[in-house]
Protein backbone atom coordinates (compact mmCIF):
# COMPACT_ATOMS: atom_id res chain seq x y z
CA UNK A 1 0.00 0.00 0.00
CA UNK A 2 1.30 3.45 -0.93
CA UNK A 3 1.88 6.37 1.41
CA UNK A 4 -0.91 8.80 2.20
CA UNK A 5 -1.34 12.14 0.39
CA UNK A 6 -3.03 15.34 1.59
CA UNK A 7 -5.23 15.16 -1.52
CA UNK A 8 -5.64 13.05 -4.63
CA UNK A 9 -6.84 14.65 -7.87
CA UNK A 10 -8.46 12.27 -10.37
CA UNK A 11 -8.20 13.44 -13.97
CA UNK A 12 -5.77 15.97 -15.45
CA UNK A 13 -8.11 18.16 -17.43
CA UNK A 14 -7.82 21.88 -16.73
CA UNK A 15 -9.96 21.63 -13.58
CA UNK A 16 -7.81 18.86 -12.14
CA UNK A 17 -4.58 20.56 -13.17
CA UNK A 18 -5.48 23.86 -11.53
CA UNK A 19 -6.72 22.08 -8.39
CA UNK A 20 -3.46 20.16 -8.06
CA UNK A 21 -1.32 23.22 -8.79
CA UNK A 22 -3.22 25.39 -6.28
CA UNK A 23 -2.90 22.76 -3.55
CA UNK A 24 0.77 22.14 -4.26
CA UNK A 25 1.56 25.86 -4.33
CA UNK A 26 -0.01 26.15 -0.90
CA UNK A 27 2.15 23.47 0.66
CA UNK A 28 -0.09 20.41 0.31
CA UNK A 29 1.30 17.10 -0.91
CA UNK A 30 -0.80 16.16 -3.94
CA UNK A 31 -1.09 13.19 -6.25
CA UNK A 32 -2.61 13.84 -9.68
CA UNK A 33 -3.68 10.74 -11.60
CA UNK A 34 -4.47 10.73 -15.34
CA UNK A 35 -5.44 7.71 -17.46
CA UNK A 36 -4.25 9.25 -20.75
CA UNK A 37 -0.58 9.30 -21.70
CA UNK A 38 -0.41 13.06 -21.10
CA UNK A 39 -2.29 15.72 -19.18
CA UNK A 40 -4.71 18.28 -20.58
CA UNK A 41 -7.98 16.67 -21.65
CA UNK A 42 -9.54 19.09 -24.14
CA UNK A 43 -6.55 21.39 -23.46
CA UNK A 44 -4.17 19.44 -25.59
CA UNK A 45 -2.95 18.57 -29.04
CA UNK A 46 -2.40 15.61 -31.32
CA UNK A 47 0.06 14.96 -34.13
CA UNK A 48 -0.71 13.79 -37.64
CA UNK A 49 2.19 13.70 -40.08
CA UNK A 50 4.23 16.86 -39.63
CA UNK A 51 1.32 18.80 -38.09
CA UNK A 52 0.46 19.29 -34.42
CA UNK A 53 -3.21 20.20 -34.08
CA UNK A 54 -4.91 22.14 -31.29
CA UNK A 55 -7.73 19.93 -29.98
CA UNK A 56 -10.28 22.45 -28.78
CA UNK A 57 -9.12 25.98 -27.95
CA UNK A 58 -10.36 28.74 -30.20
CA UNK A 59 -9.92 31.86 -28.09
CA UNK A 60 -8.76 32.08 -24.49
CA UNK A 61 -10.62 34.78 -22.55
CA UNK A 62 -9.88 37.03 -19.59
CA UNK A 63 -6.15 37.61 -20.07
CA UNK A 64 -5.95 41.23 -21.33
CA UNK A 65 -2.44 40.99 -22.72
CA UNK A 66 -2.04 44.75 -22.97
CA UNK A 67 -0.23 46.77 -20.31
CA UNK A 68 -3.11 46.42 -17.86
CA UNK A 69 -3.29 42.69 -17.20
CA UNK A 70 -6.64 40.96 -16.75
CA UNK A 71 -7.48 39.18 -13.49
CA UNK A 72 -7.14 35.77 -15.14
CA UNK A 73 -3.62 36.63 -16.29
CA UNK A 74 -2.72 37.67 -12.75
CA UNK A 75 -4.14 34.42 -11.43
CA UNK A 76 -1.99 32.38 -13.82
CA UNK A 77 0.98 34.60 -12.98
CA UNK A 78 0.61 33.90 -9.26
CA UNK A 79 0.63 30.17 -9.96
CA UNK A 80 3.80 30.50 -12.02
CA UNK A 81 2.14 29.60 -15.32
CA UNK A 82 2.81 32.77 -17.33
CA UNK A 83 6.58 32.35 -17.08
CA UNK A 84 6.24 28.98 -18.82
CA UNK A 85 3.71 29.81 -21.56
CA UNK A 86 3.69 32.34 -24.40
CA UNK A 87 0.29 33.93 -25.05
CA UNK A 88 -0.59 35.81 -28.23
CA UNK A 89 -3.30 38.47 -28.37
CA UNK A 90 -5.79 38.27 -31.25
CA UNK A 91 -6.52 41.61 -32.89
CA UNK A 92 -10.10 40.73 -33.75
CA UNK A 93 -12.65 38.79 -31.74
CA UNK A 94 -14.44 37.25 -34.73
CA UNK A 95 -15.58 37.72 -38.29
CA UNK A 96 -19.27 37.05 -38.88
CA UNK A 97 -20.16 36.00 -42.45
CA UNK A 98 -23.69 35.71 -43.85
CA UNK A 99 -24.95 35.17 -47.43
CA UNK A 100 -25.41 38.90 -47.99
CA UNK A 101 -22.99 40.59 -45.57
CA UNK A 102 -20.00 40.18 -43.29
CA UNK A 103 -18.69 42.03 -40.25
CA UNK A 104 -15.36 41.82 -38.42
CA UNK A 105 -15.65 42.68 -34.72
CA UNK A 106 -12.35 43.97 -33.29
CA UNK A 107 -11.05 43.84 -29.74
CA UNK A 108 -11.76 46.90 -27.60
CA UNK A 109 -15.17 48.09 -26.40
CA UNK A 110 -15.11 51.39 -28.29
CA UNK A 111 -13.68 49.76 -31.40
CA UNK A 112 -16.27 46.97 -31.42
CA UNK A 113 -19.09 49.43 -30.78
CA UNK A 114 -17.84 51.64 -33.61
CA UNK A 115 -17.83 48.80 -36.15
CA UNK A 116 -21.28 47.57 -35.13
CA UNK A 117 -22.74 51.09 -35.26
CA UNK A 118 -21.14 51.76 -38.65
CA UNK A 119 -22.58 48.49 -39.97
CA UNK A 120 -26.06 49.09 -38.54
CA UNK A 121 -26.39 52.89 -38.21
CA UNK A 122 -30.16 52.64 -37.82
CA UNK A 123 -29.55 50.57 -34.65
CA UNK A 124 -26.88 52.85 -33.19
CA UNK A 125 -28.68 53.66 -29.94
CA UNK A 126 -29.78 50.09 -29.36
CA UNK A 127 -26.29 48.72 -29.98
CA UNK A 128 -24.80 51.20 -27.53
CA UNK A 129 -27.43 50.25 -24.95
CA UNK A 130 -26.89 46.48 -25.22
CA UNK A 131 -23.10 46.75 -25.12
CA UNK A 132 -23.33 49.10 -22.15
CA UNK A 133 -25.81 46.78 -20.47
CA UNK A 134 -23.48 43.79 -20.95
CA UNK A 135 -20.54 45.75 -19.60
CA UNK A 136 -22.53 46.79 -16.52
CA UNK A 137 -23.62 43.18 -15.91
CA UNK A 138 -20.01 41.99 -16.14
CA UNK A 139 -18.80 44.69 -13.75
CA UNK A 140 -21.57 43.77 -11.29
CA UNK A 141 -20.32 40.18 -11.30
CA UNK A 142 -16.83 41.45 -10.48
CA UNK A 143 -18.26 43.27 -7.46
CA UNK A 144 -19.97 40.06 -6.33
CA UNK A 145 -16.74 38.11 -6.71
CA UNK A 146 -15.04 40.67 -4.48
CA UNK A 147 -17.65 40.11 -1.78
CA UNK A 148 -19.91 43.11 -2.37
CA UNK A 149 -23.34 43.26 -0.75
CA UNK A 150 -26.14 42.25 -3.12
CA UNK A 151 -27.96 45.44 -2.12
CA UNK A 152 -25.40 47.58 -3.91
CA UNK A 153 -27.18 49.55 -6.65
CA UNK A 154 -24.87 48.24 -9.39
CA UNK A 155 -25.78 44.66 -8.53
CA UNK A 156 -29.47 45.30 -7.93
CA UNK A 157 -29.85 47.14 -11.23
CA UNK A 158 -27.45 45.37 -13.59
CA UNK A 159 -27.29 41.76 -12.40
CA UNK A 160 -30.11 40.45 -10.25
CA UNK A 161 -33.01 41.44 -12.59
CA UNK A 162 -31.46 39.43 -15.42
CA UNK A 163 -30.87 36.09 -13.72
CA UNK A 164 -33.97 34.51 -15.24
CA UNK A 165 -33.62 36.16 -18.67
CA UNK A 166 -32.34 34.67 -21.91
CA UNK A 167 -30.13 36.48 -24.40
CA UNK A 168 -33.15 36.87 -26.67
CA UNK A 169 -35.19 38.45 -23.83
CA UNK A 170 -32.64 41.21 -23.27
CA UNK A 171 -31.09 41.69 -26.70
CA UNK A 172 -34.51 42.10 -28.33
CA UNK A 173 -35.34 44.96 -25.96
CA UNK A 174 -32.49 47.03 -27.39
CA UNK A 175 -31.90 45.82 -30.94
CA UNK A 176 -34.69 45.28 -33.48
CA UNK A 177 -32.81 44.39 -36.67
CA UNK A 178 -32.44 40.56 -36.83
CA UNK A 179 -29.16 40.95 -38.72
CA UNK A 180 -27.66 43.10 -35.97
CA UNK A 181 -28.95 40.68 -33.35
CA UNK A 182 -27.28 37.78 -35.15
CA UNK A 183 -23.90 39.52 -35.34
CA UNK A 184 -24.00 40.37 -31.64
CA UNK A 185 -25.10 36.80 -30.79
CA UNK A 186 -22.43 35.19 -32.98
CA UNK A 187 -20.20 33.67 -30.30
CA UNK A 188 -23.11 31.96 -28.54
CA UNK A 189 -21.45 28.66 -29.48
CA UNK A 190 -18.82 29.37 -26.84
CA UNK A 191 -21.67 29.18 -24.31
CA UNK A 192 -23.44 26.14 -25.78
CA UNK A 193 -27.02 27.32 -26.41
CA UNK A 194 -28.99 29.38 -28.96
CA UNK A 195 -30.11 32.93 -28.03
CA UNK A 196 -33.63 31.90 -26.96
CA UNK A 197 -32.25 29.41 -24.40
CA UNK A 198 -28.93 30.94 -23.34
CA UNK A 199 -28.74 32.80 -20.03
CA UNK A 200 -28.25 36.50 -20.74
CA UNK A 201 -25.90 37.08 -17.81
CA UNK A 202 -23.52 34.37 -19.03
CA UNK A 203 -23.41 35.72 -22.57
CA UNK A 204 -23.02 39.27 -21.29
CA UNK A 205 -20.00 38.26 -19.22
CA UNK A 206 -18.45 36.28 -22.08
CA UNK A 207 -19.10 38.87 -24.81
CA UNK A 208 -18.02 41.86 -22.75
CA UNK A 209 -14.85 40.07 -21.61
CA UNK A 210 -13.87 39.20 -25.18
CA UNK A 211 -14.50 42.64 -26.67
CA UNK A 212 -12.88 44.45 -23.74
CA UNK A 213 -9.76 42.30 -23.36
CA UNK A 214 -9.61 40.54 -26.71
CA UNK A 215 -9.08 36.83 -27.18
CA UNK A 216 -5.74 35.03 -26.97
CA UNK A 217 -4.00 31.99 -28.34
CA UNK A 218 -1.26 29.85 -26.81
CA UNK A 219 1.98 29.23 -28.66
CA UNK A 220 2.58 25.53 -29.00
CA UNK A 221 -1.17 24.80 -28.60
CA UNK A 222 -2.98 24.49 -25.29
CA UNK A 223 -0.85 21.42 -24.59
CA UNK A 224 1.78 23.96 -23.53
CA UNK A 225 -0.64 25.29 -20.92
CA UNK A 226 -1.37 21.81 -19.59
CA UNK A 227 2.32 20.99 -19.46
CA UNK A 228 3.00 24.20 -17.51
CA UNK A 229 0.48 23.18 -14.85
CA UNK A 230 2.18 19.78 -14.58
CA UNK A 231 5.56 21.48 -14.10
CA UNK A 232 4.17 23.68 -11.32
CA UNK A 233 2.83 20.63 -9.46
CA UNK A 234 6.10 18.74 -9.82
CA UNK A 235 8.21 21.73 -8.77
CA UNK A 236 6.31 21.77 -5.47
CA UNK A 237 7.36 18.17 -4.71
CA UNK A 238 3.95 16.81 -5.58
CA UNK A 239 3.36 14.02 -8.07
CA UNK A 240 1.71 13.64 -11.47
CA UNK A 241 1.18 10.17 -12.92
CA UNK A 242 -0.02 9.66 -16.48
CA UNK A 243 -1.09 6.31 -17.92
CA UNK A 244 -2.53 5.76 -14.47
CA UNK A 245 -6.32 5.74 -14.40
CA UNK A 246 -8.49 5.33 -11.33
CA UNK A 247 -10.98 2.50 -11.36
CA UNK A 248 -12.38 2.94 -7.86
CA UNK A 249 -12.80 5.65 -5.25
CA UNK A 250 -12.78 4.03 -1.82
CA UNK A 251 -15.35 5.05 0.77
CA UNK A 252 -16.13 4.25 4.39
CA UNK A 253 -19.14 5.38 6.41
CA UNK A 254 -20.04 8.26 4.14
CA UNK A 255 -16.58 9.62 3.36
CA UNK A 256 -13.83 8.99 0.84
CA UNK A 257 -10.67 7.25 1.99
CA UNK A 258 -8.58 6.79 -1.15
CA UNK A 259 -8.49 5.29 -4.63
CA UNK A 260 -7.60 2.10 -6.42
CA UNK A 261 -5.76 2.59 -9.70
CA UNK A 262 -6.21 0.51 -12.83
CA UNK A 263 -2.98 -1.23 -11.81
CA UNK A 264 -4.68 -2.26 -8.55
CA UNK A 265 -2.59 0.02 -6.37
CA UNK A 266 -4.44 1.36 -3.33
CA UNK A 267 -3.57 4.96 -2.43
CA UNK A 268 -4.98 6.62 0.68
CA UNK A 269 -6.21 10.17 1.18
CA UNK A 270 -9.05 11.83 3.07
CA UNK A 271 -9.63 14.33 0.25
CA UNK A 272 -10.30 13.57 -3.39
CA UNK A 273 -11.02 16.06 -6.16
CA UNK A 274 -12.55 14.42 -9.21
CA UNK A 275 -12.08 16.11 -12.57
CA UNK A 276 -13.93 13.18 -14.12
CA UNK A 277 -17.54 14.00 -14.98
CA UNK A 278 -19.77 13.49 -11.91
CA UNK A 279 -21.96 10.81 -13.50
CA UNK A 280 -18.98 8.56 -14.15
CA UNK A 281 -17.42 9.45 -10.80
CA UNK A 282 -20.53 8.41 -8.88
CA UNK A 283 -21.80 5.50 -10.98
CA UNK A 284 -18.55 3.79 -11.94
CA UNK A 285 -15.87 4.90 -9.51
CA UNK A 286 -17.83 5.14 -6.26
CA UNK A 287 -20.96 3.07 -6.85
CA UNK A 288 -24.55 4.25 -6.94
CA UNK A 289 -25.31 2.39 -3.72
CA UNK A 290 -22.79 4.59 -1.85
CA UNK A 291 -24.09 7.92 -3.21
CA UNK A 292 -27.26 9.57 -1.85
CA UNK A 293 -30.12 8.71 -4.19
CA UNK A 294 -31.33 12.30 -4.41
CA UNK A 295 -27.89 13.51 -5.51
CA UNK A 296 -27.50 10.95 -8.26
CA UNK A 297 -31.08 11.51 -9.41
CA UNK A 298 -30.39 15.25 -9.72
CA UNK A 299 -27.37 14.48 -11.93
CA UNK A 300 -29.52 12.38 -14.24
CA UNK A 301 -32.06 15.17 -14.73
CA UNK A 302 -29.46 17.63 -16.00
CA UNK A 303 -29.34 18.29 -19.74
CA UNK A 304 -26.03 17.47 -21.42
CA UNK A 305 -24.47 20.32 -23.40
CA UNK A 306 -23.56 19.93 -27.03
CA UNK A 307 -20.34 18.62 -28.50
CA UNK A 308 -18.59 19.44 -31.74
CA UNK A 309 -17.68 17.98 -35.08
CA UNK A 310 -14.20 19.05 -36.20
CA UNK A 311 -12.31 18.73 -39.45
CA UNK A 312 -8.61 19.30 -38.76
CA UNK A 313 -6.66 20.42 -41.83
CA UNK A 314 -2.93 20.43 -42.46
CA UNK A 315 -2.39 22.48 -45.63
CA UNK A 316 0.81 22.55 -47.69
CA UNK A 317 0.45 26.26 -48.43
CA UNK A 318 0.60 29.48 -46.36
CA UNK A 319 -2.83 30.77 -45.35
CA UNK A 320 -2.22 34.13 -47.02
CA UNK A 321 -2.13 32.48 -50.44
CA UNK A 322 -5.64 31.17 -49.86
CA UNK A 323 -6.93 34.60 -48.82
CA UNK A 324 -7.41 33.64 -45.14
CA UNK A 325 -6.61 36.70 -43.04
CA UNK A 326 -8.68 36.32 -39.86
CA UNK A 327 -8.15 33.84 -37.05
CA UNK A 328 -11.82 32.98 -36.29
CA UNK A 329 -14.45 33.26 -39.02
CA UNK A 330 -18.06 32.16 -38.50
CA UNK A 331 -20.03 31.18 -41.61
CA UNK A 332 -23.80 31.28 -41.30
CA UNK A 333 -26.51 30.09 -43.68
CA UNK A 334 -28.94 32.65 -42.30
CA UNK A 335 -29.82 34.89 -39.37
CA UNK A 336 -32.06 32.51 -37.41
CA UNK A 337 -29.62 30.87 -35.01
CA UNK A 338 -32.38 29.13 -33.08
CA UNK A 339 -33.51 27.28 -36.21
CA UNK A 340 -29.94 26.24 -37.04
CA UNK A 341 -29.50 25.00 -33.48
CA UNK A 342 -32.72 23.00 -33.56
CA UNK A 343 -31.45 21.22 -36.67
CA UNK A 344 -28.17 20.27 -34.99
CA UNK A 345 -30.07 18.57 -32.17
CA UNK A 346 -31.71 16.07 -34.50
CA UNK A 347 -29.37 15.81 -37.48
CA UNK A 348 -25.70 15.14 -38.17
CA UNK A 349 -25.90 17.33 -41.28
CA UNK A 350 -23.55 20.28 -40.68
CA UNK A 351 -25.13 23.72 -40.91
CA UNK A 352 -23.32 26.82 -39.65
CA UNK A 353 -19.62 26.44 -38.93
CA UNK A 354 -16.43 28.27 -37.97
CA UNK A 355 -12.94 28.19 -39.42
CA UNK A 356 -10.03 28.80 -37.04
CA UNK A 357 -6.63 29.26 -38.69
CA UNK A 358 -3.89 29.04 -36.09
CA UNK A 359 -1.11 30.50 -38.23
CA UNK A 360 -3.01 33.80 -38.26
CA UNK A 361 -2.47 33.92 -34.49
CA UNK A 362 1.20 32.91 -34.62
CA UNK A 363 3.17 32.02 -37.72
CA UNK A 364 4.90 28.93 -36.35
CA UNK A 365 1.67 27.08 -35.56
CA UNK A 366 2.75 24.64 -38.29
CA UNK A 367 5.93 23.95 -40.33
CA UNK A 368 7.17 26.79 -42.60
CA UNK A 369 5.08 27.23 -45.73
CA UNK A 370 2.08 25.35 -44.28
CA UNK A 371 -1.14 26.08 -42.41
CA UNK A 372 -2.92 24.39 -39.50
CA UNK A 373 -6.67 25.03 -39.39
CA UNK A 374 -9.85 23.47 -38.07
CA UNK A 375 -13.44 23.59 -39.26
CA UNK A 376 -15.84 23.34 -36.31
CA UNK A 377 -19.59 22.86 -36.26
CA UNK A 378 -21.77 22.34 -33.21
CA UNK A 379 -23.09 18.80 -32.95
CA UNK A 380 -25.03 16.66 -30.51
CA UNK A 381 -24.30 13.01 -29.82
CA UNK A 382 -27.90 11.75 -30.10
CA UNK A 383 -28.14 11.78 -33.91
CA UNK A 384 -24.68 10.20 -34.12
CA UNK A 385 -25.86 7.34 -31.89
CA UNK A 386 -28.31 6.42 -34.64
CA UNK A 387 -25.55 5.86 -37.20
CA UNK A 388 -24.79 2.10 -37.44
CA UNK A 389 -21.28 1.31 -36.24
CA UNK A 390 -20.41 -0.24 -39.60
CA UNK A 391 -21.29 3.05 -41.32
CA UNK A 392 -19.77 5.47 -38.81
CA UNK A 393 -16.42 6.16 -40.52
CA UNK A 394 -17.98 6.61 -43.96
CA UNK A 395 -20.70 8.82 -42.52
CA UNK A 396 -18.37 11.17 -40.66
CA UNK A 397 -16.19 11.45 -43.75
CA UNK A 398 -19.24 12.34 -45.85
CA UNK A 399 -20.16 15.07 -43.36
CA UNK A 400 -16.59 16.34 -43.48
CA UNK A 401 -16.82 16.42 -47.26
CA UNK A 402 -19.93 18.61 -47.04
CA UNK A 403 -18.10 21.05 -44.79
CA UNK A 404 -15.12 21.11 -47.14
CA UNK A 405 -17.39 21.98 -50.07
CA UNK A 406 -18.75 24.93 -48.10
CA UNK A 407 -15.25 26.12 -47.22
CA UNK A 408 -14.02 25.71 -50.79
CA UNK A 409 -16.72 28.09 -52.04
CA UNK A 410 -15.16 30.75 -49.82
CA UNK A 411 -11.51 29.81 -50.25
CA UNK A 412 -11.23 28.24 -53.72
CA UNK A 413 -8.44 25.72 -54.12
CA UNK A 414 -8.13 24.83 -50.45
CA UNK A 415 -8.91 21.17 -51.14
CA UNK A 416 -5.92 20.82 -53.49
CA UNK A 417 -3.59 21.74 -50.63
CA UNK A 418 -4.82 19.29 -47.98
CA UNK A 419 -1.82 17.28 -46.83
CA UNK A 420 -3.39 15.93 -43.63
CA UNK A 421 -7.05 15.65 -42.60
CA UNK A 422 -8.56 14.26 -39.41
CA UNK A 423 -12.27 14.21 -38.51
CA UNK A 424 -13.80 14.09 -35.03
CA UNK A 425 -17.41 13.93 -33.79
CA UNK A 426 -19.09 14.03 -30.38
CA UNK A 427 -18.42 10.28 -30.21
CA UNK A 428 -14.70 11.00 -30.57
CA UNK A 429 -15.00 13.36 -27.60
CA UNK A 430 -16.69 10.60 -25.60
CA UNK A 431 -13.94 8.14 -26.46
CA UNK A 432 -11.10 10.36 -25.27
CA UNK A 433 -12.69 12.29 -22.38
CA UNK A 434 -15.45 9.97 -21.16
CA UNK A 435 -17.86 12.92 -21.13
CA UNK A 436 -21.49 11.89 -21.67
CA UNK A 437 -22.65 13.05 -25.09
CA UNK A 438 -19.14 14.19 -25.94
CA UNK A 439 -20.02 17.45 -24.20
CA UNK A 440 -17.46 20.24 -24.25
CA UNK A 441 -19.30 22.34 -21.64
CA UNK A 442 -20.75 19.86 -19.17
CA UNK A 443 -24.30 21.07 -18.64
CA UNK A 444 -25.58 24.04 -20.68
CA UNK A 445 -25.88 27.65 -19.53
CA UNK A 446 -29.66 28.02 -19.39
CA UNK A 447 -31.06 30.57 -16.90
CA UNK A 448 -32.02 27.78 -14.50
CA UNK A 449 -28.52 26.24 -14.62
CA UNK A 450 -26.14 29.07 -13.77
CA UNK A 451 -24.14 30.03 -10.70
CA UNK A 452 -25.56 28.43 -7.55
CA UNK A 453 -27.92 26.22 -9.56
CA UNK A 454 -24.99 24.34 -11.04
CA UNK A 455 -23.29 21.40 -9.38
CA UNK A 456 -21.22 22.67 -6.43
CA UNK A 457 -17.57 21.80 -5.92
CA UNK A 458 -18.47 19.88 -2.75
CA UNK A 459 -19.57 16.32 -3.48
CA UNK A 460 -22.17 14.10 -1.79
CA UNK A 461 -19.59 12.35 0.42
CA UNK A 462 -17.25 13.85 3.00
CA UNK A 463 -13.90 14.66 1.47
CA UNK A 464 -15.16 14.44 -2.13
CA UNK A 465 -15.01 17.48 -4.40
CA UNK A 466 -15.58 18.09 -8.11
CA UNK A 467 -13.72 20.26 -10.61
CA UNK A 468 -14.39 20.94 -14.26
CA UNK A 469 -17.07 22.02 -16.69
CA UNK A 470 -19.92 20.29 -14.88
CA UNK A 471 -19.53 22.34 -11.73
CA UNK A 472 -20.40 25.75 -10.33
CA UNK A 473 -18.39 27.97 -12.67
CA UNK A 474 -19.13 26.04 -15.87
CA UNK A 475 -17.47 25.01 -19.12
CA UNK A 476 -14.67 26.73 -21.01
CA UNK A 477 -10.93 27.01 -20.47
CA UNK A 478 -10.95 29.94 -18.04
CA UNK A 479 -13.93 28.66 -16.07
CA UNK A 480 -12.62 25.10 -15.78
CA UNK A 481 -9.34 26.41 -14.42
CA UNK A 482 -11.20 28.52 -11.86
CA UNK A 483 -13.37 25.55 -10.86
CA UNK A 484 -10.25 23.63 -9.90
CA UNK A 485 -9.09 26.53 -7.76
CA UNK A 486 -12.45 26.64 -5.96
CA UNK A 487 -12.25 22.92 -5.24
CA UNK A 488 -8.68 23.27 -3.98
CA UNK A 489 -9.64 26.16 -1.71
CA UNK A 490 -12.42 24.04 -0.18
CA UNK A 491 -9.98 21.24 0.53
CA UNK A 492 -7.41 23.64 2.00
CA UNK A 493 -10.05 25.08 4.31
CA UNK A 494 -10.70 21.58 5.67
CA UNK A 495 -7.01 20.75 5.97
CA UNK A 496 -6.32 23.99 7.84
CA UNK A 497 -8.91 23.04 10.47
CA UNK A 498 -7.12 19.73 10.98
Amino acid sequence: MSEKYDAIVVGAGLGGLSAAATLAKNGQRVLLLEKHYRAGGYAGSFVRGRFEFEIALHELSGLNLDAKRGFFYRYLENLGITSKVDFVKLDTVYRSVFPDMEVTVPAGHEEAEGVLVDTFPHEAEGIKRILGRMSATNKALTLIQRGADFNQPEIKENFLPYLDKTLTDVLNMDVKDPKARAVISQIMGYCGLPPSELAYVIYAIVYDTYIRFGGAQIKGTSQSLANAFVEVVQEMDSEVRVNCGVKKILTETGRVTGVVTEDDETIKSDYIISNVNPLTTCAEMIGIDKVPHSFFQSLQTKEIAMGTMNVYLGLDIPHQELGIDEFEVFFNNGYDFDAAWAKSRISIEPADFALATYNVAYSDASPPGTTAAVITTLSYADPWYRVPLSEYVDTKNKMAEKLLRKVEKIYPGIREHIEVIEVSTPLTNMRYTGNPGGSILGTPYSPDNIFMNRLPQKGPLKGLYFAGAWTLVGGGFQTCIMSGTLAAQSVMAKLSKK
